[in-house]
């Protein structure tokens, strides 16, 4: 039988929707990076997000990978490939 994690990890990548991820994203990141991200959209298995400024962009960077994984447990699969970050335009 499968967790709730696991199904509700399908349903969200089946429907595309990044704007979904976005109370699993905030719980993974917490409070203050969550003010300042927010998942945007999908790329395949890459989730996309928008940070506020280049700074934040930069602070990100360097956990990538680690939020990937995190991600992809608290949805119980291997869904986030990879976590794609760009800026806000103006």
């Amino acid at each position: 039988m499968k967790s709730l994690a696991d199904m509700m990890g399908a349903v969200l990548k089946q429907t595309g929707s990044a704007g979904a991820m976005a109370p699993i994203w905030d719980r993974v990141v917490g409070e203050v990076v969550a003010k300042h991200t927010r998942p945007v959209r999908w790329e395949g298995s890459a989730l996309v997000i928008r940070c506020d400024g280049e700074a934040w962009r930069k602070a990100l960077e360097p956990e990538r990978a680690s939020l990937s994984r995190k991600l992809s447990a608290a949805m119980g699969d291997k869904s986030v490939s990879m976590i794609v970050l760009e800026v806000s335009k103006p």
